[in-house]
């Protein structure tokens, strides 16, 4: 199934939690850092699901641990794996060039889908 959702859409749904946890009044900056990781951390997972191992979950859970971020730190990106598994399974597009503009005080996020065509089965689901 090809997804027709706009990415960018997905990738703020995905965020939410994240997003949801910055500071009352957070910036441009601070809400593209938390939409990056997301991205980061849903590319892993897509890369992953289309070589069919684990390779890129396991560079990023590692990676996590050597920057001393703590058990806090693993808590939430395995609570981001699991988010992206059991809502957005179906969804295998990878998210680039994310970022916020800001127009009439507000923030516009954009993003770019990515799709690896071999993969998709545009009957049901990806291969």
């Amino acid at each position: 199934m090809i997804p027709t959702k706009k990415i960018s859409l997905t990738l703020l749904e995905y965020a939410q939690p994240l997003i949801q946890d910055l500071p009352e009044g957070y910036s441009k900056e601070d809400l593209e850092a938390a939409l990056r990781i997301s991205a980061a951390i849903w590319n892993a997972c897509v890369v992953d699901h289309a070589e069919k191992n684990t390779k890129y979950v396991s560079a990023f859970r590692d990676l996590v641990s050597q920057q001393n971020q703590g058990p806090l730190s693993l808590v939430i990106l395995d609570a981001f794996i699991a988010r992206k598994k059991q809502l957005f399974s179906l969804d295998q597009r990878g998210i680039t060039n994310e970022s916020v503009i800001v127009r009439n005080g507000e923030f516009i996020v954009r993003a770019e889908a990515r799709v690896d065509i071999k993969n998709i089965d545009t009957i049901g689901g990806v291969n």
